[in-house]
């Protein structure tokens, strides 16, 4: 049986798409993010207890980018 998602959310830029899915099964909450690019997809897992030091993570990249970046992609908006 696959787990249900209980939120997604799609990001879309350049030639792919992001689905980042919150699910759940026996074990708890989880994340799994899916990319698909030229009809290929690939996924990761990503446990509940490892989602606030990923957002740390991601929040040090934009931060770095931002600071690095003066151009804006008006795909992805600004930070």
């Amino acid at each position: 049986m696959v787990d249900p998602e209980i939120l997604t959310e799609k990001i879309v830029t350049q030639n792919k798409t992001f689905l980042v899915d919150l699910k759940k099964n026996q074990a708890g909450f989880y994340l799994k993010v899916s990319e698909w690019s030229n009809s290929k997809k690939s996924s990761i897992f990503l446990p509940a207890e490892g989602i606030d030091r990923m957002i740390e993570i991601l929040h040090k990249f934009k931060s770095q980018i931002s600071d690095t970046d003066n151009t804006k992609d008006p795909e992805l908006g600004a930070f």
